[in-house]
């Protein structure tokens, strides 16, 4: 019993190019998406002091305080790199 081919050689070796081809532009594009999103730098880290605030509820000062005042937050950054802020009331809030 003869088989009859369906493929021919050159049919096989078009479909191998094909499926190489489509391998490469995927691997091509996923590299170019990575290097794209990625950072050029990585974030910077902030570090702050802990700060700790304490007082006592009256509710007589609640009542009387209709707008708080404005604080000023001044950042800044010292000689070795590292990252400060400090607040301050206006001289026309004190």
């Amino acid at each position: 019993m003869n088989r009859i081919a369906t493929t021919t050689a050159r049919t096989t070796r078009l479909q191998t190019a094909s499926a190489a081809l489509l391998v490469g532009l995927v691997a091509l594009t996923a590299a170019a998406w990575t290097t794209i999103t990625a950072p050029a730098e990585g974030p910077e880290v902030v570090k702050l002091e802990r700060v700790v605030i304490s007082g006592v509820r009256t509710p007589d000062a609640v009542a009387a305080v209709e707008q708080l005042p404005r604080v000023v937050i001044e950042g800044r950054r010292s000689v070795d790199g590292t990252q400060m802020a400090s607040a301050d009331l206006p001289v026309s809030a004190r």
